[in-house]
């Protein structure tokens, strides 16, 4: 559970891990002010303590695996 005025982390596009303050939360979801007057609004779920919690969340992309060419 967030406080208004808490530190959170969230990821944005799953990739980049972003710093936020809570300003306000309402049935689960809250609002996070991050950025320069940037806000986004988010379920519990997303949200992380610490920068290290929120990038070990990322999902990784697999080694892509290219296919063999006769120009290899």
């Amino acid at each position: 559970m967030y406080k208004i005025g808490d530190t959170c982390y969230f990821l944005e596009s799953n990739i980049y891990a972003l710093e936020g303050i809570i300003r306000s939360s309402s049935g689960g979801k809250y609002v996070i002010q991050y950025g320069n007057g940037k806000g986004i609004r988010l379920p519990e779920s997303r949200l992380y303590r610490t920068k290290e919690d929120a990038e070990a969340a990322a999902p990784r992309r697999a080694e892509a695996h290219r296919k063999k060419t006769p120009y290899d």
